[in-house]
């Protein structure tokens, strides 16, 4: 029947709609996941020029070279030595953390790319559907040819749209979960600052310690690369700023505040302060989370729409 073959051509149609609308999406996506992956390499080189300085500096204190003997004559080597060292170490943690960024970002370029293959062709598919349908229409005189074109790359543009709000529901549901372990494990770590865990105790009693301080900083990496993937997911769907702090920053400025937490631990307020800036991005993420909701609901509202107007169309009916 001519409808059963127009319903067919406009579910074509909206299929096309749909992958251009994601070509669309995928091409900006790549396009900031190339510039990110720029940003990552030379920062990668800048903390291997950094190590390189560093290992040097241990060099020349632990062979027998000026600095060493000036350093023996001062009666400093031991301590300056163990400095310099504790830098190198710093600086090759520095260089880790660099390239697991960088690896990072070239994953999210790789997936873009793939993804974009997979909808390269959406253009001509959309070509040829347009011309089957407009062919079908002219052949039918179809009295709503122009008003079923409309409602077609509706539906396709706001299924790409829906998808893409609900990626970026799931990324902020990692985030909160990711925040979550973080401040339970903050919420406890009150107790490590005490007294009697900093400062008796013995050997035992520090590698606790520091078996819970790697923790810690493992939770708070992995809050921060969850709350670098919502950043992304956010930016597809236009919500990069949130309560007038963007997102990118506030990953950022997360990551870069807990990497010094660890340098004076023993204070207990940098501990609480740890806790409580967990808790506020935590209700931040929330924010986004909730007006992702409220999106997703009428993106769906919008799309079970225009599926009655749709219907309405091919019945002959001028209602929607």
């Amino acid at each position: 029947m001519p409808e059963d073959r127009l319903a067919e051509l406009d579910a074509a149609l909206a299929d096309a709609e749909r992958d251009l609308a994601e070509k669309s999406r995928l091409t900006a996506r790549l396009a900031r996941g190339e510039a990110a992956v720029e940003r990552a390499r030379a920062e990668v080189g800048r903390a291997r020029a950094a190590l390189g300085d560093e290992q040097a500096d241990v060099a020349r204190l632990e062979s027998f070279s000026p600095t060493r003997i000036w350093a023996a004559m001062r009666g400093s080597r031991e301590v300056d030595l163990d400095r310099e060292r504790a830098e190198q170490q710093a600086a090759e943690y520095a260089v880790a953390r660099a390239e697991a960024g960088l690896a990072a970002a070239e994953d999210e370029a790789a997936r873009a790319a793939s993804g974009l293959r997979a909808v390269s062709d959406a253009d001509v598919r959309r070509e040829r559907a347009l011309a089957a349908k407009e062919e079908h229409l002219r052949g039918t005189g179809h009295p709503s040819a122009v008003e079923l074109d409309r409602v077609a790359a509706a539906t396709g543009a706001g299924r790409s749209a829906l998808a893409e709000l609900q990626e970026a529901g799931v990324a902020a549901d990692h985030a909160l979960a990711r925040l979550g372990a973080a401040a339970d494990l903050l919420a406890s770590a009150r107790s490590w600052s005490t007294a009697d865990t900093f400062f008796d105790g013995g050997l035992v009693t520090d590698l606790v310690k520091y078996d819970r301080m790697d923790s810690a900083q493992r939770l708070m990496r992995d809050a921060d690369a969850a709350l670098r993937r919502l950043s992304v997911e956010l930016a597809d769907v236009g919500e990069a700023a949130v309560g007038g702090i963007e997102v990118t920053q506030l990953a950022r400025a997360f990551d870069v505040w807990f990497d010094n937490i660890f340098s004076d631990w023993s204070v207990r307020n940098r501990i609480t302060e740890a806790a409580e800036r967990v808790g506020r991005t935590a209700h931040v993420v929330q924010q986004v989370r909730a007006r992702l909701l409220e999106r997703v609901a009428e993106q769906q509202a919008e799309l079970d729409r225009l599926a009655r107007r749709r219907a309405a169309l091919l019945g002959g009916s001028s209602s929607g």
